[in-house]
């Protein structure tokens, strides 16, 4: 072999070091150098040196040393080949929308004899990296249930030690059954160590539903009857919007959720420790809805049409178009609500006995609609603006009779008949301007800034009408009570990311929040007729409640990967200052009368910290910990005092402060090749807890109710998730949820008199299962089941309760047509029955919101659907920002 033959490079880090390169018509490029006692720098620049031109003697002492290097050469070859460690790695996405595949088995055998000498599975972004590889020639085989295999050939030498594969994509697999093509589906649930993602398309009995029923199939998560959402039975949690609060505040969260139609919305994330680059409010973690937004080439949409058998229906059309230089999108929605529940109950007492049945009646409409522009300024450079409207109209009806029983001598028996007659105008608008500087893929700045403003107008009408045992004339009581809401909000982030090394990264941020509401309420009374006539208006009951907060917000967080154990720790600021006032009717027209506003002002850290192992390459634990918060929210702040019920007084406390958590949480995760576990065990202790009490008062006798910080209380539990794939046709997702609470017992002073609290516990556990199966002919049909055992409440329990759903799904025309049936509420079970008792009383009450209804819908699919997707940017959506990537992710 001749200097002429020389064309690539070598280096070692031996004693004797060398970077050599052989360029060109056998001139030597760079430079020799060595690093042993003796040393030796030798350059030959290009075209500079050319061995016919060089005189005898220098010749003889170039070609001497030219020898020794090429034995020096000859022997890094021979090393090299002794101790050369290989590796290969790549990245593996759906070639149907370009997403990553995580847990695909990857597998390496040598190509001559087959034998195997390593293997793994991709990583929740689809990366894969096998080590430890020899010279030899290989076959790389990647496999996952539901796709075609795929396979590569390549070798590992001395020149090239690496294999590195920029994206594999493998396709969904099709397989004959008896003639009859079985399409396969994916899956509902996505399960990580950090957070559980759920596809709503999957669940076939989200179809025509609202995003409150769609939470309500999700594990861990529960609506009540009147739309509150708790997580692992904590109220204390945060539901946002595309990784936002998107306007949605504790006083109108229901009511949105109710109306968000489930076919706009691409996926649920759920985490309950969130890193310290989001708010520390929610001291249950965070719900993230992700409303659907794709980035496929071309222009594609879809047209839905549904009804059900209670009288509702929905509509919604949607079209997207995707370019090099823009990207837009539209989405408009229609909901027609109807829905009949009801409400039992039986209570005795030392004085009377109750009893009733009410009818609720709810209907209603609404209209959501969505927009967004991206425009791709330059590589590096993109803007966007988007936009949500919602306008909804909602109006309810119950007639309710009181029975009353007299159980003591000298009363008499009665009867009130209610009609409560209530109408509601809900608008809701939100707009959002994004900025992104991309300076690499992995390093980047984003800026948002977003408006929200919320406003209801509700009048309310309770007519009353009382009649005695043995007396014909009626006692008449009629109230009109409108109430009008109007909150705004302001939002501004900044955020900074830099994935520095394939094991290193940093975020930092800012996060402002300017936050007001204006709300007056009214009454008008008349206690001569059913029907008002002669109504006034009841000055005690007006009320004006103004509340202003502003918050401002820095974050930093370092992640590093050092092996098998990954670190991310990171630590928020917070500074907020509240403001409220709250007018009676006098100090309403007259401001002279009205007291100065109550202020208050905050500073909080609250640091975080997760620390993860792969114990196997299918094998990790994760311990997690962060301090939360729970702030109360604006009515509870509201010091005016209400007096529609005669016997008590309600009122709220401008002294409230927010609850504080320490949240910890370690999490085990498990996979197999079609079947994968995670296991999370979490504790999580409060101080300040905000607890409701209620008092006699010593000076006029009447009973009050308000809210103060009084104890402390710890929640624990533990929760499991199975995912199973059977026979590639069937899928089976498995949650349990086992947890205990304890309050502590508390005494507080308060107008003279010490209100004391007995300590409180209560343990209770659910479980649900969803099962998929894809039947031949493009059908697919799933069933989900559920079972919440009996569950401790103050002064009494909840029974347990259970409840299936059912949806089938049938394809047409290579899925150009798609046809759903679903039922809610197969077996007519979904019901609240509780039992409470005091040391005068017991009360045994049913709710139910609904009964058994069966939703049909039609999707028309049309443009190019067939379009790969293409990749896409983090953005705000709430996918790729909700990302807590401690494991230090991402290649060179």
């Amino acid at each position: 072999m001749t200097l002429h033959h020389l064309r690539r490079s070598m280096r070692t880090s031996a004693s004797v070091g060398a970077d050599i390169r052989i360029g060109r018509y056998g001139h030597l490029r760079r430079s020799v150098r060595t690093s042993a006692s003796v040393g030796a720098d030798v350059c030959v620049g290009r075209r500079r040196l050319f061995l016919h031109t060089i005189k005898p003697t220098r010749a003889k002492c170039v070609l001497d040393n030219m020898k020794q290097i090429a034995l020096f050469i000859m022997l890094i070859l021979c090393t090299a080949t002794g101790w050369a460690q290989g590796l290969v790695k790549g990245k593996i996405l759906d070639k149907r929308n370009s997403e990553p595949l995580s847990f695909v088995n990857v597998k390496v055998t040598q190509t001559a004899n087959g034998k195997f000498v390593g293997g793994g599975m991709s990583d929740a972004n689809g990366n894969f990296k096998i080590q430890g590889l020899a010279n030899d020639r290989y076959t790389l085989e990647l496999t996952f249930v539901g796709y075609k295999s795929e396979t590569r050939k390549f070798e590992i030498n001395a020149s090239n030690p690496n294999q590195h594969y920029n994206i594999i994509y493998m396709s969904e697999d099709a397989k004959m059954l008896k003639g009859v093509t079985i399409t396969g589906q994916r899956s509902a649930m996505k399960l990580e160590v950090d957070r559980k993602t759920f596809d709503v398309a999957q669940l076939i009995g989200n179809a025509g539903q609202s995003a409150s029923e769609v939470l309500d199939n999700i594990p861990s998560v529960e609506v009540d009857n009147d739309g509150n959402v708790s997580l692992r039975g904590n109220s204390s949690v945060e539901v946002w919007i595309n990784g936002k609060a998107s306007g949605l505040t504790t006083d109108n969260r229901a009511q949105i959720l109710q109306q968000l139609p489930a076919e706009s919305i691409e996926r649920i994330e759920v985490i309950d420790n969130p890193s310290a680059k989001f708010s520390a409010e929610g001291s249950a973690g965070i719900i993230n809805i992700v409303l659907k937004k794709d980035r496929k080439a071309g222009y594609y949409g879809s047209l839905q049409a549904g009804a059900n058998t209670k009288g509702g229906a929905n509509s919604s059309f949607n079209i997207n178009y995707n370019s090099k230089l823009l990207d837009a999108y539209a989405n408009i929605g229609y909901r027609h609500r109807k829905n009949t529940g009801y409400t039992e109950s039986t209570q005795t007492s030392n004085t009377y006995d109750q009893r009733y049945k009410a009818d609720n009646d709810r209907w209603g409409n609404n209209l959501f609609t969505r927009a967004g522009l991206t425009f791709h300024a330059s590589k590096k450079d993109d803007l966007s603006l988007s936009g949500m409207l919602m306008k909804g109209k909602g109006k309810s009806k119950s007639f309710t009779p009181y029975e009353y029983t007299a159980v003591t001598d000298g009363l008499t028996d009665y009867r009130m008949d209610r009609l409560t007659r209530s109408s509601n105008d809900m608008n809701m608008f939100y707009s959002e301007f994004n900025y992104r500087h991309s300076f690499t893929d992995r390093h980047f700045l984003d800026f948002t800034v977003d408006y929200s403003r919320w406003k209801s107008d509700g009048d309310n009408f309770y007519r009353d009408s009382t009649v005695w045992e043995g007396n014909d004339v009626h006692a008449y009581d009629y109230q009109y009570r409108p109430q009008h809401i109007n909150n705004r909000r302001w939002e501004v982030k900044l955020d900074y990311e830099n994935q520095i090394t394939k094991d290193m990264k940093v975020e930092a941020g800012y996060q402002a929040n300017f936050s007001h509401e204006n709300t007056p309420q009214e009454s008008y009374i008349d206690n001569t007729s059913w029907e008002g006539t002669a109504a006034t208006e009841d000055k005690l009951f007006y009320n004006r409640f103004i509340y202003d907060m502003d918050l401002h917000a820095l974050y930093a967080s370092f992640n590093y990967k050092l092996g098998n154990f990954g670190v991310m720790a990171g630590l928020r600021g917070e500074y907020w200052k509240v403001n409220t006032e709250s007018y009676t009717w006098e100090q309403e027209h007259d401001p002279s009368l009205r007291e100065k506003p109550f202020k208050k002002d905050f500073f909080q850290l609250f640091p975080s910290l997760f620390l993860s192992y792969q114990l196997t390459e299918s094998q990790q634990l994760q311990l997690n910990y962060t301090r939360r918060l729970r702030r109360p929210w604006g009515g509870q702040l509201n010091s005016f005092r209400d007096t529609r019920d005669a016997t008590t007084v309600s009122f709220g406390n401008p002294e409230l402060t927010p609850e504080y958590s320490h949240s910890f949480s370690l999490n085990y995760l498990k996979t197999w090749r079609d079947h994968s576990l995670l296991v999370s065990a979490y504790y999580r202790p409060t101080t300040d807890v905000i607890q409701r009490i209620s008092y006699k008062n010593s000076e006029d006798g009447l009973f009050y109710s308000t809210s103060m910080n009084v104890a402390k209380s710890q929640s624990s539990g533990l929760e499991l998730t199975l995912k199973n794939k059977f026979f590639r046709i069937l899928d089976l997702t498995t949650s349990a949820n086992a947890y205990y609470y304890k309050l502590d017992g508390f005494a507080y002073p308060i107008d003279g008199q010490i209100v004391t609290g007995a300590a409180d516990d209560r343990f209770t556990w659910n479980a649900r299962m969803t099962a998929s199966l894809i039947l031949p002919y493009d059908i697919s049909v799933q069933a989900t089941g559920r079972y919440e055992a009996r569950q401790v409440i103050t002064q009494g329990y909840r029974k347990p309760s259970y409840s299936v759903d059912f949806g089938a799904r049938k394809n047409f025309f290579n899925k150009l047509i798609t046809v759903a049936v679903n039922c809610r509420d197969l077996l007519d079970s979904r019901k609240w029955e509780t039992f409470t008792s005091g040391n005068n009383f017991t009360r045994h009450q049913i709710n139910r919101r609904g009964s058994r209804r069966f939703n049909f819908t039609v999707t028309w699919n049309f443009g190019n659907m067939k379009q790969k997707r293409r990749p896409q940017n983090k953005r705000g959506d709430g996918s790729s920002e909700m990302q807590m990537d401690y494991n230090g992710t991402g290649e060179e």
